[in-house]
C-alpha cells in the first residue's frame, strides 16, 4: 500500500481514506461494540471493552460471595445451610458485558474467548485466593452435548498450565444428561441434578485442596452438588466462577 502511495503521489487525505477502507476489509471487528481490532493484543474484543471488565469488590458473603446489604459477613443461607465448599470467588456480577461474552463463548462457539476468561480467573485467583491449591477441577458438562469444545475444560487447562497446578479433568464426571438449570425452581434444580455427577478414582483427591471452576454461579446448586462429592475425599474445596447472579 505504501509503495502505491509513493508511486502515484496520492494526497494525504485520500491516503487516509484508502487506509481506512483497507482496514475495514482486512481487520476484524470487536464482537461487542464493532470497533476495528487494530492493536496487536486485540482479539475478538477491543481493548476498550477489555478494560471495562473490572473485578468487583462489593460487600458480599465471605463464603458464597452473594451480595450483602448489611454489616454481616455471612449470608443467612450459609448460616442456615452451610455449603460443602470453603469459599466461592467470582469475578463480577452476571450482567452486561460479561454476560454477553459468556453466552458468546458457550453458545456462539467463540473458542478464542477462553484466553480472555482465563486471564480474568487468574487475576481473581492471584488477588483473592489465599489458599494453597493442589488441583484444579472443571465442573463437567453433558457428554452428549453438541459442542466442538468443552468451555470450562478449555479454561481449566490453561489455568493449570499457567499456575503449574495439577489438572484433574477426569475425576469428576457427569453421567446423566440434564436440562439447563436456568429457569428452574429450587426443588426442580435439586431433582434435576440428582445422580448427575460421580467421582472416578477419587483416591487422587485425598488430602488435597481443590479449586472447582464453573462459568456462572446462580443459586449454587450445581457447585454444591459437585463440591459435596469432592469433599468426601478432598481436604477443602474452593469454588471459582467468572460471574454470579
Amino acid at each position: 500500500m505504501e509503495k502505491i502511495n509513493r508511486y502515484f503521489n496520492i494526497p494525504y487525505v485520500l491516503r487516509r481514506i484508502i487506509r481506512t477502507a483497507d482496514l475495514s476489509i482486512f481487520l476484524s471487528e470487536c464482537r461487542i461494540c464493532g470497533n476495528l481490532l487494530v492493536l496487536d493484543n486485540e482479539n475478538i474484543i477491543c481493548s476498550e471493552c477489555r478494560a471495562s471488565l473490572i473485578m468487583t469488590d462489593d460487600s458480599c458473603c465471605r463464603i458464597c460471595s452473594c451480595p450483602l446489604g448489611n454489616d454481616a459477613d455471612i449470608c443467612g443461607k450459609c448460616l442456615v445451610d452451610p455449603p460443602p465448599f470453603q469459599k466461592h470467588l467470582s469475578f463480577t456480577p452476571y450482567k452486561g458485558l460479561i454476560k454477553k461474552l459468556i453466552l458468546l463463548y458457550k453458545y456462539g462457539q467463540v473458542e478464542g474467548l477462553k484466553h480472555l476468561f482465563t486471564s480474568l480467573l487468574l487475576e481473581l485467583y492471584k488477588e483473592k485466593c489465599n489458599r494453597k491449591i493442589d488441583a484444579i477441577i472443571p465442573v463437567p458438562q453433558d457428554r452428549g452435548r453438541k459442542r466442538e469444545f468443552s468451555p470450562i475444560m478449555e479454561i481449566t487447562e490453561l489455568m493449570s498450565n499457567n499456575l503449574k497446578i495439577e489438572h484433574l479433568s477426569d475425576v469428576l464426571v457427569k453421567v446423566k444428561k440434564t436440562v439447563p438449570q436456568a429457569g428452574l425452581g429450587k426443588s426442580r434444580r435439586l431433582k434435576n441434578l440428582d445422580g448427575a455427577f460421580k467421582l472416578q478414582n477419587p483416591v487422587r483427591l485425598e488430602g488435597k485442596t481443590v479449586l472447582l471452576i464453573d462459568d456462572v454461579y446462580t443459586t449454587g446448586t450445581t457447585v454444591r452438588k459437585c463440591a459435596g462429592l469432592l469433599r468426601r475425599f478432598a481436604a477443602e474445596v474452593v469454588v471459582m466462577t467468572l460471574a454470579r447472579t
